[in-house]
């Protein structure tokens, strides 16, 4: 009591809840000096997840110096009160934290109801949004996976078989479910699990703009803590080959986003392709049959002097891209082209 809040909240997340205040997601509206009574309700938008440092407790001597500083991932609700103090009357703003835990006790937890988490992410493999139901699974914070490649999260063994997921995403426009596939958490092991994949296509360039993915967990990692800090020297084990391997996957499903043609523009291809035909067609059926010299049709010129140039250029039927001046017969032997 009488310290700041801002103090216990982890340096990273400082900006993220600062600006959580300010946006004006959480920022009561005050309607003729009096507090709006739906901003009392609990907006779901104003929530976040944020770590907020424990407390260092003088448990054995004088040693909270050498004490590693310990943060809990909290789910944060904002509203705010209006309270009356000797007639005046103050506004607060009213924060419930609830604690995430990791879903997984054991290594390897087999898990058969799980909440379902949602992962949004461009057609670059940027991620653009995080339900925060992931982070008791996966163990990272929303915005600690925002702006991220999600292609570094796939095992590098199952981008293979992601590789025909996003195909099928792209040309079909979803994937009722996937097979089962790995997922990096945040402590650098890999949890299992199987995904509802949907996508938005843009009506107007009929390109690939996001991929959302409905993701449900079947199996937790090794180490059961998925808030426990990364092990750097996990990730480096790979050999280079299989590194060099995983890369052209990662860059071959970016690829397929990109540059595999969605259903809309499949059809719209396919609707552009028969209309070139139809044409074809109709050209042909013109073609068909040449004009033959007795058929055509002269215009009886009485004038003597006028030339066969000037004759030909009345004539229908017997048609020549190009005369000459000496000798300017009607070229209606040569085939039309």
């Amino acid at each position: 009591v009488g310290r700041s809040f801002i103090d216990f909240v982890h340096p990273r997340d400082r900006s993220t809840f600062a600006s959580q205040i300010t946006s004006g997601l959480a920022v009561p509206k005050i309607v003729n000096g009096t507090l709006e009574k739906a901003q009392s309700n609990c907006n779901p938008n104003s929530t976040m997840v944020c770590r907020i440092r424990r407390y260092r407790a003088l448990e054995t001597g004088f040693g909270i110096k050498e004490r590693a500083t310990i943060f809990m991932p909290f789910l944060l609700k904002f509203s705010f009160k209006s309270i009356n103090h000797d007639e005046e009357k103050s506004v607060y703003l009213v924060i419930q934290a609830t604690p995430f835990f990791s879903a997984f006790k054991i290594p390897k937890e087999l898990i058969s109801n799980s909440l379902p988490f949602v992962l949004r992410h461009t057609a670059n493999g940027i991620i653009e949004y995080v339900d925060p139901e992931a982070v008791p699974y996966l163990g990272y914070l929303p915005q600690e996976m925002v702006s991220k490649d999600v292609m570094q999260l796939y095992h590098p063994d199952d981008l293979e078989y992601l590789c025909q997921v996003y195909e099928t995403i792209v040309k079909e426009g979803a994937l009722s479910r996937s097979k089962p596939y790995r997922i990096m958490t945040q402590n650098g092991d890999y949890a299992k699990l199987e995904t509802e994949w949907s996508s938005f296509i843009n009506p107007w360039s009929r390109k690939l703009e996001f991929v959302i993915g409905k993701h449900q967990i079947l199996e937790g990692p090794t180490n059961p803590d998925v808030f426990h800090a990364t092990e750097s020297e996990k990730v480096s084990k790979m050999p280079e080959e299989q590194k060099k391997k995983a890369q052209m996957l990662r860059e071959n499903i970016l690829r397929i986003m990109n540059e595999v043609l969605t259903k809309p523009a499949e059809a719209a291809k396919q609707q552009m392709s028969k209309r070139c035909q139809d044409l074809t067609h109709f050209m042909e059926s013109l073609m068909e049959e040449q004009p033959k010299p007795e058929d055509e049709l002269r215009l009886d010129i009485q004038d003597a002097d006028h030339t066969y140039y000037e004759r030909d250029s009345v004539m229908l039927g017997g048609i020549s891209p190009h005369h000459d001046h000496s000798d300017s017969k009607s070229s209606t032997e040569t085939p039309l082209s």
